[in-house]
């Protein structure tokens, strides 16, 4: 079990595969299984991937307090550090791609892309409640017929701890806002279930975390044009945090955004395949751009760019 032993804390990662080096940061009350069992291991067959668990989550120690962006940003600086790494391809989730927009706003010269997978953030987009997210009608009709006796409150704010409790009742509903009877896939497949749901708890508890997390600082608006790295910013059809998505869109130089259909928050899991392939066509796309070609292989180079963009444009019109 490979630790980084900081100054406040222990840092616990994982490596798999081969290739360009990715770096893939989970979100709040998650852990790096997040990845492993789903879009790591699409994304491992083609890519070195580093994986690790956010302080205070997962198999990572619990300090009783730093857990501001900066401190996110130095763990990742420092672990990248201590493997090696100048530079990197970063994907995060939720909280872990508003950790990669501040590592990418303050250290641009390590981060080679930037994929931006369903966050809010909220200098663009306050917090939702359900009764204004269009699709919590249908969704609540679904989850009381698989079970749920007393649905939230329609003034409920969308956070980690409401997804978490109704994820109990729907299989993928977290994910996609619709039910899949067939499918049983959850969060407590990816070790967030009871354990990720106590662990998370202990952390509010005995630690800053739940006033600290609120800080987003240092994401205001005018904080984004310093991301200057390439930036796939990939968001769920359904997804509550559509409104930052568009206001990332117009804020980061460099960004392209891409749907994923009738998919919801937490799709990177609950849709793997789709999200690998979207990430993977991405940093090809990067890093076939940042190659040196030479004069006889230009033009076949140029068409591998092009049927790759097109493969972009078909998954965002998929169904």
């Amino acid at each position: 079990m490979p630790m980084l032993a900081l100054n406040d804390l222990e840092v616990h990662y994982q490596r798999m595969g081969a290739g360009e080096d990715v770096i893939l940061i989970h979100g709040l009350g998650a852990n790096l299984a997040f990845w492993y069992l789903g879009g790591g291991r699409h994304l491992a067959t083609s890519r070195h991937l580093l994986l690790y668990d956010l302080r205070g989550h997962g198999r990572s120690s619990m300090p009783p307090n730093s857990y501001r962006l900066p401190s996110m940003v130095a763990d990742l600086t420092a672990l990248m550090s201590h493997l090696g790494l100048e530079q990197a391809h970063i994907v995060g989730h939720s909280f872990g791609a508003r950790v990669a927009l501040a590592f990418a706003g303050l250290h641009p010269e390590k981060v080679r892309s930037l994929v931006v997978a369903d966050t809010q953030i909220r200098a663009f987009q306050p917090l939702i409640r359900l009764r204004d997210w269009p699709h919590w009608k249908k969704w609540k009709e679904e989850l009381m017929s698989l079970g749920l006796k007393e649905p939230p409150s329609d003034d409920s704010i969308i956070d980690f701890r409401l997804l978490s409790e109704l994820n109990k009742y729907g299989g993928d509903l977290a994910g996609t806002g619709v039910a899949r009877p067939t499918r049983r896939i959850s969060l407590r497949s990816r070790d967030m279930g009871n354990r990720g749901r106590e662990n998370w708890q202990t952390m509010l508890a005995s630690t800053t975390a739940g006033t600290e997390l609120e800080d987003e600082t240092p994401l205001e608006s005018d904080f984004f044009s310093r991301v200057t790295a390439p930036t796939l910013l990939l968001f769920g059809e359904l997804s509550h945090c559509l409104p930052t998505a568009y206001a990332l869109q117009e804020h980061l130089p460099r960004a392209r955004l891409i749907q994923v259909p009738r998919a919801g928050h937490f799709f990177p899991v609950v849709e793997p395949v789709r999200f690998a392939r979207a990430v993977d066509r991405f940093l090809t796309i990067n890093e076939l751009r940042g190659e040196s070609i030479s004069p006889p292989s230009l033009e076949n180079r140029r068409g591998r760019l092009r049927a790759l963009l097109r493969g972009n444009e078909r998954l965002g019109r998929s169904h």
